[in-house]
């Protein structure tokens, strides 16, 4: 009897160590608020829709630690076409906010291949509880521009686990089975 209570002990012990085996931080990071009907998922940090045969992942790389100051919008854009043809100008991305507008620092087209991304860096953040809206322009088929699509950002703060003690984790996980087996008994 002493045993079991011994073992179930050592299993709550166990237990209350996975917590403590992950390091988390808070952050804040500007996320796509809205999204197009063709887009899959919902809000969040990076979002994929198609614009006429190309596949378009948009993703937010400005992540800080919670409590900073929030950093200068940065986005990474992928395109993924069906066939080649396809050209981007980020200079014809607009970010707008309630005090402007903004371009990306980058501009002129360039080809868009199989697994192209571009990074689009924008001289103003997005600010917790200020809704922005991103018009993402400057994508052709030959010379022929396609019609620019709208997104919602805004900025949103989260946790994120930033270390797994896996040693720790690993024990606990093999020593579960073995406490209950004794505590079966």
């Amino acid at each position: 009897m002493v045993t079991r209570a011994l073992v179930g002990i050592a299993a709550l012990g166990a237990a209350c160590m996975l917590s403590s085996g992950c390091a988390t931080s808070r952050y804040s990071q500007s996320r796509i608020a809205t999204v197009p009907q063709a887009a899959r998922g919902r809000a969040a940090h990076s979002v994929a829709f198609e614009i006429d045969g190309v596949k378009t992942r948009i993703e937010s790389t400005d992540r800080v630690r919670q409590g900073d100051e929030a950093p200068r919008l940065s986005l990474r854009i992928a395109f993924e076409p069906r066939e080649l043809g396809y050209s981007f100008d980020a200079g014809q991305v607009v970010l707008r906010t309630d005090t402007g507008e903004w371009r990306p620092r980058s501009s002129g087209y360039q080809p868009v291949l199989p697994q192209s991304s571009f990074e689009l860096s924008f001289d103003v953040a997005v600010e917790p509880a200020r809704q922005a809206e991103l018009v993402v322009g400057g994508l052709a088929r030959g010379k022929t521009p396609l019609a620019p699509v709208t997104l919602r950002l805004s900025r949103h703060e989260g946790t994120s686990i930033d270390r797994m003690y896996w040693l720790e984790a690993i024990g606990i996980a093999l020593s579960a089975p073995l406490a209950g087996a004794a505590y079966a008994r």
